[in-house]
């Protein structure tokens, strides 16, 4: 689980891969759920789209996560990071046409986390710039993440 922080989760897959049936994978995941273990991100849209859909998953704690990982994929520990900065704002992932954006928040904040210099391409800024939300935020770093905290 702490390899898949910050991706799209499927108990199909997990199941596929550890060779186990589908509803001892959904079991487990609800256990790493209802422990505090991860926390899942839900699709933003429809009803049936939020239910449907992938969940993404964060890790409770960054260090259980490096602990598990080691210290590698710096963009995905520092999504994991903006998350638990945000957690709290019931954020959701936005997916549409294969192109994804981090978060959008209950106040209709949209946040896209690039670690340090990473920019969006082209597609990932048209798809940015045109989504329609209050505000629009590209977190690359711990003041951009003070900035976003002053605004939620």
């Amino acid at each position: 689980m702490m390899e898949r922080s910050g991706k799209r989760l499927s108990v199909n897959k997990i199941a596929n891969i550890l060779n186990i049936s589908p509803d001892t994978s959904k079991r487990y995941f609800e256990l790493f759920c209802n422990a505090y273990l991860i926390h899942p991100v839900a699709r933003f849209g429809k009803l049936n789209e939020q239910i449907l859909a992938p969940k993404k998953i964060y890790s409770c704690d960054t260090g259980i996560r490096t602990f598990y990982t080691g210290e590698r994929d710096w963009g995905s520990l520092f999504e994991n990071y903006v998350f638990l900065r945000i957690k709290n704002q019931n954020p959701k992932y936005v997916y549409q046409n294969e192109l994804e954006i981090d978060f959008i928040t209950q106040q209709n904040i949209l946040i896209e986390c690039k670690f340090h210099d990473e920019s969006l391409n082209e597609k990932q800024r048209i798809f940015f710039d045109s989504f329609p939300a209050k505000e629009k935020r590209l977190v690359r770093n711990y003041h951009d993440i003070e900035l976003l905290e002053n605004i939620i």
